[in-house]
C-alpha cells in the first residue's frame, strides 16, 4: 500500500474532551490505526508563550504554540506566523496536509504551506465559519480545498454551494473500544455519587454553554420529578447551568441530591460516568452554529448502549431513528422532552435491545475503522493523481 504522511494543523487533541478536541483525537486514532506518520501542528491560547514538542507513540509528533489568550486580537497574529514558520520547517517531509477547519489559524497556514510545495490540501470541516475568520477567507479555503470532509448534510451542502472539489461525507466517529458499557465501573461511580442502585439517572456530558439547551433539560426533569421521586440527574463537564433564571429551584435539588455536577473529566473515563446512566441526553436548541452540528455525545452514548434523547437539530436528526435506536424531540420544546423522557423512564426495562441497536449503528457506520475506509481512499485518490 503506498505510503502516507499527514501535516495536520489542528486542536490538541491527546486528551480528548468536547467539539474539535474530540473530533482531533479520533482522527488521530484512525491515522495510527492506518499506520500513517503525522506532525500535528496546534495553537492554544493558554499561559505563557512556549512551544512544546512531543513525540507520542509511533506514529504521531506533536508541535503545541502556547500563546497568552490575554492579547489583543492583531497580537494574536503573531501565534499564526509561528504556526506558518514551524509547518514551512515541516511540509516537505510530508505528502497530505489536513487542515482541522476553514479558519485562519488552521486553514490559511495549511493552504498556503500546500500550494506553495504542491501537496493535497483537505480541510476537516466540523462547524461553520468562526467570528476570526473573514467569510471570503472561509469560502476561499473550501473551494481551494483538493478535498473537504463535511462533518454533516449541512456542512456538505455549503461546500457544494461554495464550488468545492471533491466532497467527502465523514460524520463523527468514535473508538466504540473505548466507549463500551462497563458494569463495574457503573457501580464505581454510583457509589462515589452515593446514588441508590434502584434509582433512575438521567444524565449529559459535554459543553455548558447556553446553545446545549441544559436550561430546557432541567426544566423538564423538574416536572418528572414531582411524579417519579426516584430519579436523578447528572451534568458532567461543568459547574452550573448558564442563563437559568430560577436559580432556587437549582440549589434545591443540588442540595437535595437530585442534580449532580461533575466538573469535567479526563477523555478515557467519560465512558465510566455514562455507565452509570440509565437515559442520556443531548437537549441542543434552535440555532445556527447547532444546525451544522454532528454532537460526538451522541455517538459516545449510543456506544455505551444507553437510550438516548436528542433534538431535531443538525445532524442527529439524520443519525437516529426514532423509537428503534434512540429518540428524538423537537429543540427547545421543555413539555415534549419531558413526555419523551418519561416514556423511556415507564419502558426502562424493554429498552435494552433499543440500545444494542444502537451501539451496532455506531459501529457500523460511526466508529473509527468506519470512518477509516473513506479516509484512506480519499487519500489515495489524492496521492495518485498527478499533480500540476
Amino acid at each position: 500500500m503506498k505510503k502516507f504522511t499527514i501535516l495536520y494543523f489542528g486542536p490538541l487533541g491527546l486528551q480528548g474532551g468536547i467539539g474539535g478536541a474530540a473530533r482531533v483525537k479520533n482522527m488521530l486514532g484512525v491515522l495510527k490505526n492506518l499506520q500513517i506518520d503525522t506532525q500535528l501542528i496546534s495553537y492554544i491560547p493558554d499561559g505563557k508563550f512556549k512551544v512544546h514538542h512531543q513525540q507520542v507513540g509511533s506514529y504521531l509528533k506533536t508541535t503545541a504554540i502556547y500563546f497568552p489568550q490575554s492579547l489583543l486580537k492583531i497580537f494574536k497574529l503573531f501565534a499564526l506566523i509561528i504556526i506558518a514558520i514551524y509547518g514551512l520547517i515541516r511540509v516537505r517531509r510530508y505528502n497530505i496536509v489536513l487542515a482541522h477547519s476553514a479558519g485562519i489559524v488552521y486553514g490559511f497556514p495549511a493552504l498556503i504551506l500546500a500550494k506553495i510545495f504542491n501537496k493535497p490540501f483537505i480541510i476537516d470541516l466540523t462547524d461553520s465559519k468562526d467570528s476570526d475568520t473573514p467569510g471570503f477567507l472561509y469560502s476561499g479555503l473550501l473551494k481551494k480545498a483538493d478535498a473537504v470532509f463535511a462533518v454533516s448534510q449541512y456542512l456538505m451542502a455549503i461546500s457544494k454551494k461554495l464550488g468545492c472539489r471533491r466532497i467527502i461525507h465523514v460524520p463523527g466517529f468514535i473508538d466504540t473500544d473505548t466507549f463500551r458499557y462497563n458494569a463495574s465501573a457503573r457501580n464505581k461511580i454510583r457509589k462515589e455519587l452515593n446514588i441508590p442502585a434502584t434509582d433512575i439517572v438521567i444524565g449529559y456530558a459535554g459543553a455548558f454553554s447556553q446553545d446545549e439547551g441544559l436550561v430546557g433539560l432541567f426544566k423538564a426533569f423538574e416536572e418528572l420529578s414531582k411524579r417519579y421521586s426516584g430519579i436523578k440527574l447528572v451534568l458532567l463537564g461543568g459547574l452550573d447551568i448558564p442563563g437559568l433564571s430560577d436559580r432556587k429551584s437549582l440549589n434545591e435539588a443540588v442540595s437535595e441530591g437530585r442534580v449532580m455536577f461533575v466538573p469535567p473529566q479526563p477523555y478515557e473515563v467519560v465512558p465510566e460516568y455514562l455507565s452509570a446512566l440509565d437515559i442520556a441526553c443531548s437537549p441542543k436548541i434552535e440555532c445556527a452554529a447547532n444546525k451544522v452540528a454532528d454532537p460526538i455525545r451522541v455517538y459516545e452514548y449510543m456506544s455505551i448502549g444507553l437510550p438516548v434523547v436528542a433534538s431535531t437539530i443538525g445532524e442527529t436528526a439524520n443519525v437516529i431513528k426514532d423509537g428503534i435506536d434512540g429518540f428524538l424531540f423537537k429543540p427547545g420544546d421543555d413539555e415534549d422532552l419531558a413526555r419523551v423522557m418519561e416514556h423511556i423512564i415507564q419502558n426502562l426495562a424493554s429498552l435494552k435491545k433499543l440500545g444494542s441497536k444502537a451501539r451496532g449503528k455506531v459501529i457500523r457506520y460511526y466508529s473509527q475503522l468506519a470512518a477509516s475506509g473513506k479516509i484512506r481512499d480519499t487519500f489515495l485518490d489524492l496521492t495518485d493523481e498527478s499533480r500540476p
